[in-house]
């Protein structure tokens, strides 16, 4: 694995982003997130050349920063947000499905327990959002992203199953596939039930972690 100057200064703006969280300073918050994501797809760029199912993995981060962009702005955004990381996720579905994994007893109960706690997840949200004035757009939205956003965690977790990638690489992705859907089930709590104490900045700590495991997970399996 090859973590250059790229890699170092994704986690550099990563911690600022966790502080301008922490703070709630929305200039940093501005200039640290979307620099977070920028510089992890350059480091991806730089020591893969997104060759093969990289560059869906490398679309997935397009998506991710525009998402993250469109986050930052007003909550007429979100919708927009919403819309992009759902790309991001489809994306990462299909670079980490190829080849597709073998299927076997150990991944059924995955897949079920997946939806079991999603399932919960959704319950626990859905009072919230049908509360909304834009209810009837909002709740179809984000019943589709959460689809989407459970299809991309198995699909990590089903790493494990997949003859091509190795148990060290395995284990990279499954991690971050469950820190994405932490921090987006966070974000959903936070946004349509009850605020959650520094939910931006745990939200943020467990997205960028996320997106870090899925990553170097996926760099470290393709390029090996």
């Amino acid at each position: 694995m090859s973590f250059t100057w790229l890699f170092y200064l994704a986690i550099a703006f990563a911690l600022v982003d966790w502080y301008a969280a922490w703070k709630e300073n929305r200039v940093l918050l501005f200039i640290a997130k979307p620099a977070t994501l920028l510089f992890m797809m350059l480091w991806s760029i730089q020591v893969t050349g997104w060759q093969g199912a990289m560059l869906w993995i490398g679309l997935g981060l397009i998506f991710s920063l525009g998402g993250d962009v469109a986050l930052l702005f007003s909550a007429r955004w979100f919708l927009v947000g919403l819309a992009s990381f759902l790309l991001a996720h489809i994306a990462f579905i299909i670079g980490l499905n190829s080849p597709l994994p073998g299927f076997n007893f150990y991944s059924l109960l995955i897949a079920v327990m997946v939806a079991l706690i999603a399932a919960q997840v959704l319950r626990a949200i859905r009072p919230g959002i049908v509360r909304l004035p834009s209810a009837r757009l909002m709740l179809p939205a984000t019943m589709a992203y959460g689809a989407a956003l459970s299809i991309m965690w198995l699909s990590a977790l089903l790493t494990f199953f997949n003859a091509t990638w190795v148990p060290a690489t395995a284990i990279w992705t499954a991690v971050g596939g469950c820190f994405f859907f932490v921090s987006d089930s966070m974000l959903s709590y936070d946004r349509f039930m009850k605020k959650i104490p520094h939910g931006r900045f745990w939200v943020h700590v467990a997205y960028h972690l996320g997106i870090a495991g899925i990553l170097i997970g996926a760099v470290t399996n393709f390029i090996k």
